[in-house]
């Protein structure tokens, strides 16, 4: 097999496995947040994830981004890391059910098709407008609250969108701040954003210590090795080399497999609204990612 065909592969595989392991984060926080406050738990996440970093590129001896390259992967992890991350726990935190937050973060793909037609002159064709929206609508079966109430806290909501805001904002700027220095050296800088800023919340607002056990220890490796090096990378080598709006909608399979880990590893049931969402999600992922005979896609416009 030449490697031309290997790198074929791997860039077909990479979205696959990324929704597979990234789905497996929330099933590591639902083992690792009840022995630990959230802010502090990333705070651990971020550290440990800088060390994993920091070694991976000490040993293969990568480059390491420049100053100005520094700067750029530190406003990266401020924004895809600290808030994306820091806005969803402090959200559930808050009592805004984990389904609520991640149908909220789920709008990325249609604030990512939004802001790429508007400030980059971009045209997405009807089908893959159509594709957004049917993603949309099977994220909203999945993670549907049902009738199930809530208390309404502004406050959580608001850190929800923050989390949105986060995630959308720092995949396009990851988009344009790559090139400077390997993709290790650069991600390590990322992550020490994480650590620096929750390190302060955790100081400041939480005071609960951590209850280590093995639990916790496998569930917090399992967030840094299995998530924070190896899903986030794949994330960070998907932008690199595909269009934004169709990394992102990649991101509707996510809650599809969280709900299926969720009913083999906890029993939770799987309604047909739920199976339902899971297949809008992926007729949607479909619609969006297909390649269409005409130029109708994407169109730059002068």
């Amino acid at each position: 097999m030449s490697q031309t065909t290997q790198k074929k592969i791997f860039f077909i595989l990479a979205p696959w496995i990324f929704v597979f392991l990234w789905s497996t984060g929330f099933v590591g926080a639902k083992f690792t947040v009840q022995y630990s406050e959230p802010f502090h738990l990333l705070f651990l996440r971020g550290a440990f994830s800088c060390v994993a970093f920091f070694i991976l590129a000490m040993f293969l001896k990568v480059k390491f981004p420049s100053g100005h390259g520094i700067v750029k992967q530190l406003i990266v992890g401020l924004f895809l890391h600290t808030f994306f991350l820091g806005g969803c726990f402090f959200a559930m935190k808050k009592g805004i059910p984990s389904g609520v937050v991640a149908l909220i973060t789920g709008l990325q793909p249609v604030v990512t098709a939004i802001i790429v037609s508007t400030f980059q002159h971009t045209h997405l064709s009807r089908t893959k407008w159509l594709g957004i929206f049917i993603g949309f609508l099977g994220v909203f079966f999945v993670l549907s609250p049902g009738g199930k109430s809530f208390d309404m806290n502004l406050t959580g909501l608001f850190a929800a969108f923050v989390g949105l805001a986060g995630v959308t904002i720092g995949s396009l700027y990851q988009k344009n701040a790559s090139g400077d220095g390997h993709i290790i050296g650069a991600t390590f800088f990322q992550y020490v954003t994480l650590t620096v800023v929750m390190g302060i919340l955790s100081f400041f607002f939480e005071s609960s210590p951590v209850h280590w056990n093995l639990s916790f220890v496998l569930g917090l490796t399992w967030l840094v090795l299995g998530v924070s090096v190896t899903a986030v990378l794949l994330l960070i080598y998907m932008i690199q080399n595909g269009e934004a709006t169709k990394v992102a909608t990649y991101f509707y399979l996510v809650p599809v497999l969280t709900a299926i880990e969720a009913w083999a590893l906890f029993d939770e049931a799987i309604s047909m609204a739920m199976l339902t969402g899971m297949t809008l999600s992926i007729i949607g992922l479909l619609l969006v990612i297909r390649k269409e005979r005409n130029l109708e896609s994407i169109e730059k416009t002068t």
